[in-house]
């Protein structure tokens, strides 16, 4: 008997009207961010409400002097356009809503397959359309929540942390208009190299295809924001070296060709190198070693960061160990984050702005894509009879960094501080 084939309006609805609540209230969140940036500036009072810098960003958009240094035009340059018809406030924060729900689209779309493709694989046969819609509901549901996900924020901040965000780190840092730009751009970025990761060796020319979204995506990643990039960057030379010399240097020409991809964003990098951490007439400049120094400016308990930011997907990791030897997928994650702790805890940005931690933001996306991982994997293990109660419990730990999240996102909502 033919299925019927599986109708996707009601998952769809669902996802649109969570979408349009989601991209109304980032809005007047990133707008008030741009307004206040003005009149603190504009005023002999210091207001400092809405912190963020929306201000410097729209210095930069307009190409007035911002005394920051943005070699990475793309968020600039849309903002730009917008700036055709609306107010530079308007502007950059209509551009940081787009880019931003970009991305919640694109994180809808791939965890809905993902899931699908891991039902599909657990049962042996594809979904029912009941399974189908139960999951595409869930996902709605999720990767909003995804969204709004933070660190945990226990009262008092008890656990040895100074500040609630500084010092732990969020997924989801609404203070900053380049990282949720550049978002969209790294989770497709993320996704093709994870694809590639598993076939690269194997020199199919189909893959070309591949190798080119990849590469101009990546691109176009760095160009808006280098902290995904960094980490990648480096996640893919020890990953591509460490499986070249495992295989006996067997995979040359295979090695090289995914080398050749990442050539252009390592040109660019280059240059926002020299813009960003050298520039002229500072004699004090460049990238020094820290090896935690900066990190604990802000913590005074470095493990009890780490928790309080990953303690969801340190649970599902826990309840899914084998993964990590079955699933290269789940493996390259985990190495992704790790690479990020790597980078963040040993170095730090030479000169008067090493207090500003810069390198946090590559800790980020490791947290991003860590928790963009345990989802999937929690969704698979609730859809999953015999693992239902672990599926629960991961779900219960989750929803502690929802509400977490949700209370902080209105908190900086109301006009509050992010720290």
């Amino acid at each position: 008997m033919e299925t019927k084939k599986y109708n996707y309006t009601l998952e769809y609805i669902l996802f649109a009207l969570l979408l349009i609540f989601y991209v109304i209230i980032t809005f007047i969140l990133f707008k008030n961010q741009a307004v206040n940036g003005v009149i603190y500036h504009d005023s002999n009072f210091e207001i400092d409400r809405f912190h963020s810098d929306m201000y410097a960003y729209m210095l930069e958009m307009q190409g007035l002097e911002s005394g920051y240094n943005f070699p990475y035009p793309i968020f600039f340059k849309i903002s730009a356009l917008f700036n055709l018809f609306f107010s530079p406030e308007n502007s950059v924060a209509i551009a940081t809503c787009l880019l931003n729900a970009i991305a919640v689209v694109i994180s809808k779309i791939t965890i809905n397959r993902f899931v699908i493709g891991e039902l599909k694989k657990q049962n042996n046969e594809e979904p029912d359309n009941k399974t189908k819609l139960i999951t595409g509901i869930v996902v709605d549901f999720v990767v909003l929540a995804l969204f709004f996900a933070s660190m945990l924020v226990p009262p008092h901040f008890y656990f040895g942390t100074k500040f609630r965000y500084l010092g732990v780190f969020s997924p989801n840092p609404y203070q900053n208009a380049t990282y949720m730009a550049a978002r969209p751009f790294a989770i497709i970025s993320f996704l093709y190299f994870i694809k590639l990761v598993g076939e690269y060796e194997e020199l199919k020319k189909e893959n070309i295809k591949d190798y080119i979204i990849f590469a101009v995506v990546f691109l176009l990643s760095t160009m808006t924001k280098p902290s995904f990039t960094i980490v990648l960057g480096m996640a893919a030379v020890i990953l591509i070296f460490f499986r070249f010399f495992k295989n006996k240097c067997k995979t040359f020409k295979a090695s090289i060709i995914m080398g050749l991809v990442f050539i252009p964003t390592l040109i660019d990098l280059l240059y926002q190198f020299k813009g960003v951490f050298m520039p002229d007439g500072q004699e004090d400049s460049g990238v020094g070693l820290c090896l935690g120094r900066i990190w604990l400016l802000y913590t005074n308990n470095m493990a009890s960061s780490i928790l309080l930011a990953m303690m969801f997907p340190i649970v599902v990791l826990i309840f899914n160990f084998n993964l990590l030897k079955e699933d290269y997928r789940f493996r390259f994650v985990w190495f992704f984050y790790f690479v990020s702790y790597f980078i963040t805890f040993c170095f730090y940005e030479k000169g008067w702005r090493a207090v500003d931690f810069n390198f946090s933001w590559s800790y980020m996306y490791g947290l991003f894509f860590s928790f963009y991982a345990a989802i999937i994997v929690m969704i698979k293990d609730l859809m999953n009879r015999k693992r239902r109660l672990i599926g629960l419990a991961e779900l219960l730990v989750f929803l502690g960094h929802l509400a977490s999240g949700i209370w902080y996102f209105g908190q900086i909502f109301a006009g509050n501080s992010y720290y």
